[in-house]
């Protein structure tokens, strides 16, 4: 058992007294605030910057970024670390922000579920509308964390191996053993069924809001992770069902035109990355699998020169739009058409597969040009859609957590290789550079956790 701000900042009064000022009206008790009323909780739950914007240390790790020579001489040693796939990532003075912020999101979310219910001042509806969005704001925080600090899921064990620790209540004291992979998932799981069970709403006024459809695209999203594909592809269907807009990239003047997140219809739920990420330099590889008809190179990617430092090459370009645009983490519609098509191929449905890729294709290919792809075989139509999900979902992290889920397929397994300052370093399929690790301050000061 330790205090928990050494490792979490999870401290509840000074968190509150803190960090949500600026969102909630609380009465002084003693030395502390408390929350009390159900708009109190309203607005610890409007807090956008802690419960949307965090995470993103897996992409520079992933198959999506690659370091040109001359850039490497300005990174950080964090970068350079997580690029080379070290385990360890960051120095004795340093905290690790995408650990301290999925945590501090997960805090509020328990605060929120464990008080709400019992506020004053609202109405039952709106007690449980914000209870049940506590759900899935922390479901997708252990999602995030499971595959980042985590061994990955393998459908064919039974995932005992130590995780990250599961914290369901705001106490000042608690142990932070790590529970299991299995037990991560069975409280998201859990969590995101909760969020149904308690009528989370609809159609929520912004899509930083969760929401049903968030909440079924988080559970198609888990499930792919796991391996159970009929869940996955019943699970997007129910979003899709909802929401199902896609953008097409052939009605935009320019990058300028692309919609900011709280207003582009594709998003399902809004996440971001962390802003220090957005300027990870893509692939050349990733760059090379675009057609030249293929209007996302232009749209989703822009020249180096426009980041600091600069370098030559392409970065992520949305995020440049606007300043109110980020790098969007959370569900969305492309991913739904991509998981059901991922899903189809793998159950043996390759036309349907390759439905499902057309349809998004359509709307991402220059006018009177060939878009569509077809598939005699479940080989072919998996292929297809695994390249479009690279290609679609370039530079948000899910290549990570792709190239985890797929190392469990000996027809998919690879080993990268990467050189850093004339340095080669080599990641194998499934070894130990595929699980980030837990910071070692927060372990010395928590020994549990390094069990």
């Amino acid at each position: 058992m330790k205090f928990l701000k050494f490792t979490l900042y999870i401290f509840l009064p000074l968190l509150l007294l803190n960090s949500c000022r600026d969102y909630v009206e609380v009465e002084p008790v003693g030395n502390n605030r408390i929350l009390k009323y159900t708009s109190d909780y309203r607005g610890l739950a409007n807090n956008y910057t802690t419960m949307s914007s965090f995470g993103g240390i897996q992409l520079l790790a992933s198959a999506d970024v690659e370091f040109p020579t001359t850039y490497q001489n300005g990174v950080s040693t964090i970068w350079s670390n997580s690029y080379t796939w070290q385990q360890t990532i960051y120095n004795p003075s340093q905290g690790d922000p995408d650990w301290n912020g999925l945590y501090l999101c997960i805090c509020y979310s328990n605060t929120i579920i464990d008080g709400v219910m019992s506020s004053e001042g609202g109405t039952d509806a709106e007690k449980r509308e914000i209870y049940a969005e506590a759900f899935v704001h922390r479901a997708f925080a252990y999602l995030q964390l499971v595959n980042t600090y985590g061994p990955q899921f393998n459908p064919a064990s039974d995932n005992s191996e130590k995780a990250v620790p599961l914290l369901l209540k705001p106490e000042l004291f608690s142990s932070l053993e790590r529970s299991t992979v299995a037990q991560v998932y069975d409280q998201i799981i859990s969590d995101l069924k909760s969020a149904l069970a308690n009528d989370i709403q609809d159609t929520p006024q912004f899509n930083v809001v969760p929401s049903k459809r968030a909440a079924y695209a988080l559970l198609a999203r888990t499930y792919l992770y796991m391996g159970s594909y009929e869940l996955s592809l019943d699970n997007a269907q129910k979003a899709l069902e909802m929401q199902n807009g896609l953008i097409d990239l052939k009605t935009f003047a320019s990058g300028n035109s692309y919609p900011v997140l709280i207003q582009n219809p594709e998003i399902i739920f809004s996440k971001t990355l962390l802003l220090t990420y957005r300027g990870a330099p893509l692939s050349n590889d990733l760059l090379n699998s675009f057609e030249s008809n293929d209007l996302r190179y232009n749209y989703y990617t822009i020249a180096g020169t426009n980041f600091f430092p600069s370098y030559t090459g392409r970065g992520f370009a949305i995020a440049n739009y606007s300043p109110t645009t980020g790098i969007n983490i959370g569900v969305s519609v492309p991913e739904m058409y991509l998981i059901a098509a991922e899903c189809y191929a793998r159950l043996g449905q390759p036309q349907k597969a390759v439905d499902n890729l057309n349809i998004l294709r359509a709307k991402r290919y220059k006018a009177a040009t060939t878009y569509e792809v077809s598939a005699t075989s479940n080989t072919e139509a998996l292929n297809l859609a695994l390249v479009e999900r690279q290609k679609e979902l370039i530079g948000r992290g899910f290549r990570w957590f792709d190239q985890r889920r797929l190392n469990l397929d000996p027809a998919f397994q690879k080993t990268y290789t990467r050189v850093f300052k004339t340095i080669t370093y080599t990641l194998e399929p499934n070894s130990e550079g595929y699980v980030f690790p837990i910071n070692q301050n927060y372990i010395d000061l928590n020994p549990e956790l390094g069990k």
